[in-house]
This record gives C-alpha cells, structure tokens and sequence, in this order.
C-alpha cells in the first residue's frame, strides 16, 4: 500500500463536542475522526492534524486536517469510506492527495470565522446563534470592527494564561452584516489565540449596548489593559468557515 498524504475538508455541529482536540475522557472531532479513517484501512485510529482547534460548542463548514495513511484507497473512495464511519454531526466534504510537506495547520496563510446572533427569539436553529434582548447601536459594531483591521497585539483579548510565544495577529477582514434581527461578524486574519473571536464579539456587543466606548475598545486593542472588561460571547454562534493556503 502507498503512504499518502491526504488532505480533508470538513464540517461539523460542535454542539456535543468538547472542541477538536483529542481528550482522554471527552468525546472530539479529532478523536472521532482517527477512529474512522482507522476503520477505512482495518486498523487502530491514525493521527489526524487539524488546521484549527475549535473549543467547545464551536461548530466548522470548512476545517480542513490532515493525515498520513498506508492506504489501498485512492482520495474519492477515502471520502465514502471514512464517511460511513463517521457519526451524523461530522462530514468530510472532500478528500484529496497532497505533497508530503503539507500540513493543514503550519502551511495555512489564513482562517475565517463568523459569528451570528440575534435580538430575536427563536427556537429553531437556537444552537448555532447566540441570542440577545437588549437594543444593539450597529454604527458602534462597525466603528469596533473597522478598528481590529490590521496588525494588533491582542493580549487582551485571549483566555487568561494562554501559552502562546505571541499574542500579535495581522487581521485582513473585521466586518458585520446586518439582516434583520440577525448580525454576523466576519473575521480572518494570519492566525487566532483561544477564545479572541468570541472576545472581540462579546466585548464589541457591549459598547453597542452603550456599556463601554469605542475608544476604550481601540486603547485595548493598543495595549492599555486596565479600564475596561472584556465579555466572552457564548460559543454557540461560532463557525471556522475556511482555511486559506497559498495556491502554488
């Protein structure tokens, strides 16, 4: 059988998960998937690399991981077979070959997430959407946006004790939509520290909901830590939407 290295673009609902990260005692993605992809070729799990690690409750339309495998199994029977294996709330989307160097998570140049929510009340669809009561000002969420464009050090926006050798992030896209009831952020930037998404969201809704000032929110974002708190959005209305790679 040929060592192959192969690519993996999936989704999932991270409702009943405890993030990506393979866990001793909890239930993962990462954990999930090894277990297939090893019953594709008759064996024991295989070690799976993932682009990003989504905590828990953070949902994917576009992750993308992979790994090396001795396989009979060419990319598009891969992608039926470790499908059957899979429980219904993770999909492989699409499977393909690729240079021995790839790596889904040091070769990536990007990632996109977005985040939804409402001022409505809904029942459907409840899992994927934070909702909230309180009057949102959208020019405010515009003005925060519009300030995380660009190179910042994000040192207040990241889990306490985070071990991490940096805490800068070049951000290309910092936007909300608006439709509705419904707002969704769109972030991408070079790379993400652990819960930054879901603290920019979370502390941007409120100075929409006149608790704090755009200009506190901008002296955070240049390194001024004290003055004002910052609020982390629950992690239901998260999705990693792409993973972005130099096209050579």
């Amino acid at each position: 059988m040929a060592h192959v290295n192969f690519r993996l673009l999936l989704a999932y609902d991270g409702t009943e998960f405890h993030g990506w990260q393979a866990q001793l005692k909890a239930r993962t993605i990462q954990q999930e998937l090894e277990i297939a992809l090893g019953k594709t070729r008759g064996g024991p799990p295989v070690t799976v690399w993932g682009a990003g690690r989504t905590d828990a409750g953070v949902h994917a339309r576009g992750q993308v991981a992979h790994v090396f495998m001795d396989s009979s199994l060419g990319a598009e029977q891969l992608l039926g077979a470790v499908n059957s294996y899979l429980p219904d709330d993770i999909r492989v989307l699409g499977v393909e070959t690729v240079a021995d160097d790839f790596h889904a998570r040091y070769s990536a140049t990007a990632r996109h997430y977005s985040y939804a929510l409402t001022r409505g009340v809904t029942v459907l669809g409840r899992q994927y959407i934070w909702q909230v009561s309180q009057p949102i000002e959208g020019d405010l969420l515009h003005r925060c946006a519009a300030a995380v464009v660009g190179r910042h050090d994000f040192a207040g926006f990241v889990k306490a004790n985070s071990e991490v050798d940096s805490t800068v992030c070049i951000v290309a896209e910092s936007r909300w939509e608006n439709s509705g009831d419904q707002w969704t952020y769109h972030l991408r930037a070079n790379r993400f520290l652990h819960y930054m998404v879901r603290y920019l969201v979370g502390t941007m809704l409120e100075i929409a909901k006149g608790r704090h000032s755009v200009d506190a929110f901008v002296a955070r974002l240049g390194g001024v830590l004290d003055g004002m708190m910052v609020q982390r959005a629950p992690a239901r209305g998260l999705v990693l939407e792409e993973i972005s790679y130099d096209a050579a």
